[in-house]
């Protein structure tokens, strides 16, 4: 817990005031309890690592989550890893009716995202819509039924740079697989 603590006294005072603005608006949805999706869309560069690294740090003692599209992107955040290896997602997971995660009710995993207040999914615009759908299914499954089961998910990524990728798919192939396209 020390160690948390130093980072939020480090990297707090440094933030830069869009930064501060999302940092207070995802931690008091976390006090509160509110449930929330929140996407945080800027350019590589910008200072989302730092972000997301803190509200890791200020948040991670009521259980936050901290996932990302590629294992590169998953080494940069304290505690992270990929989508596929957290929430169990099924790798034909865009040829599937209702796509779910593949985690049984039972299971320590199951009861983590049960009890988690905050789930940070870095580098989210490179996943197919139907990822974002199969945790919201899972999560409503698990914990209600709201939209990802009033879990708080921060989405962090750059709509300039890679959507996800559709084999023999157009640009329009891309838009409609992609996190706008969803439902949540």
């Amino acid at each position: 817990m020390e160690s948390l603590q130093a980072v939020v006294n480090e990297k707090e005072p440094i933030l830069v005031q869009d930064q501060k603005e999302v940092y207070w608006q995802v931690l008091t949805s976390v006090n509160k309890n509110t449930g929330g999706d929140f996407f945080l869309d800027a350019p590589e560069g910008t200072g989302k690592t730092l972000l997301i690294n803190l509200l890791l740090a200020k948040v991670r003692q009521k259980i936050a989550l901290a996932v990302a599209s590629s294992g590169i992107a998953a080494t940069l955040l304290t505690g992270g890893r990929t989508v596929h290896s957290t929430f169990k997602l099924l790798l034909n997971l865009i040829q599937n009716e209702s796509p779910l995660c593949n985690i049984s009710k039972n299971t320590s995993l199951a009861k983590l995202l049960t009890d988690a207040k905050l789930i940070v999914w870095d580098d989210a615009i490179m996943f197919h819509k139907a990822a974002f759908e199969a945790l919201d299914t899972t999560l409503q499954d698990f914990r209600n039924n709201k939209i990802m089961g009033d879990v708080i998910l921060l989405m962090a990524g750059d709509f300039r740079q890679t959507l996800p990728v559709i084999p023999s798919g157009t640009k329009a192939d891309e838009l409609r697989a992609c996190i706008k396209s969803s439902y949540i």
